[in-house]
């Protein structure tokens, strides 16, 4: 039983503090990005700032999530090591929902943007084609989007093998082959 002990403390991998903050940060920005996509659904008026200002600020908060996770690989012997392809696959659901709901989330922000700028009323707005169908698209992609990401960070902080100098006798190839 004291074995089992010292095998699980063997695996635990000092991290730096910024692999810390970028951890948090990333956490952060998908709930910023969820209120303000959930507030900013709701308005009921002509002003066209207020939509303007959810494209640029969900567009940045997206950004910026992708920054801190980029980031907060950059730790890990997946991209120290330049294994990109391997990095790409070992992340692919988190890679393609978010290039998914970054496509989607500025098709309906600048749809309902230009309906907006042509003083469609709100409720208007839901009932031009195409538009309430693509909203519940891009409002699935969002949950996938948060899911994956939130999947991913899990699976980068249950892996110290990723780290540098931490893997305990993986060697280069094998961490390249799997």
């Amino acid at each position: 039983v004291v074995g089992a002990y010292t095998d699980i403390t063997a695996d635990t991998v000092h991290v730096s503090g910024t692999f810390r903050l970028n951890a948090m940060l990333v956490y952060v920005s998908i709930v910023v990005d969820a209120v303000v996509g959930a507030y900013t659904d709701i308005t009921y008026t002509f002003n066209t700032s207020l939509d303007v200002m959810a494209v640029i600020f969900q567009s940045c908060t997206f950004l910026f999530t992708v920054m801190c996770f980029y980031n907060l690989l950059s730790e890990t012997q997946l991209v120290k090591r330049a294994l990109f392809t391997r990095l790409a696959d070992e992340f692919a659901p988190a890679l393609i929902l978010a290039a998914l709901y970054f496509t989607l989330l500025l098709t309906v922000r600048f749809y309902r943007l230009g309906l907006v700028y042509n003083y469609y009323p709100h409720l208007q707005i839901w009932e031009e084609p195409a538009y309430t169908p693509l909203y519940a698209v891009m409002k699935c992609a969002a949950l996938g989007y948060y899911a994956a990401v939130v999947w991913s960070m899990q699976k980068v902080m249950a892996s110290p093998a990723l780290f540098a100098g931490q893997h305990r006798g993986a060697g280069f190839s094998q961490l390249a082959m799997g």
